[in-house]
């Protein structure tokens, strides 16, 4: 082989290692398509009575219509709802930045933000309202949980975008 055809194939192999290395340490960008929904479930006291403790008590996110309430031709049924972000957690890496692209199916107002691992606010607080669309982005700066919050239904209302190290 001639020494000019080994320096070619050397020049490459540094080429592809230098490229290689260049594109795992990029910056990416991860939209994240979100919904606002609420989850109900229903059966009626004849056969399952309902819970003795108002669920309301527990959290600002769940609701519950006694017998009665939930449907006045049906006396004996009543209702749970919780609302929740749908996905609840997605995986990125530390540096990316994250695109968060919600449509709000359900509840007609949410005051959201977007907390980084340290609690430090890295998307302000906003409403959001039924029927919308929204977008807000950061970049995931440390590794652990950015928590995606609402304060009308926490703390049931909440998803994670846990950041991995690099």
């Amino acid at each position: 082989m001639s020494r000019l055809f080994i320096a070619a194939i050397v020049a490459l192999a540094l080429v592809v290692v230098v490229s290689s290395d260049t594109g795992a340490q990029s910056k990416a960008t991860h939209t994240v398509f979100v919904g606002l929904v609420e989850i109900k479930g229903g059966t009626t006291a004849d056969k399952l009575q309902p819970p003795t403790l108002n669920p309301k008590d527990l959290s600002k996110g769940y609701e519950f219509k006694g017998p009665g309430d939930a449907d006045r031709n049906s006396p004996q049924r009543w209702e749970v709802s919780t609302y929740m972000f749908a996905p609840g957690y997605v995986t990125v890496r530390q540096g990316d930045e994250v695109v968060v692209t919600a449509f709000v199916v359900n509840g007609d107002e949410h005051e959201v933000w977007i907390n980084a691992p340290d609690g430090a606010t890295v998307v302000p607080k906003t409403k959001w309202n039924r029927g919308r669309e929204y977008r807000v982005s950061f970049v995931a700066e440390k590794p652990g949980a950015y928590q995606l919050l609402c304060s009308n239904h926490a703390p049931s209302m909440m998803a994670t975008f846990f950041a991995i190290q690099k």
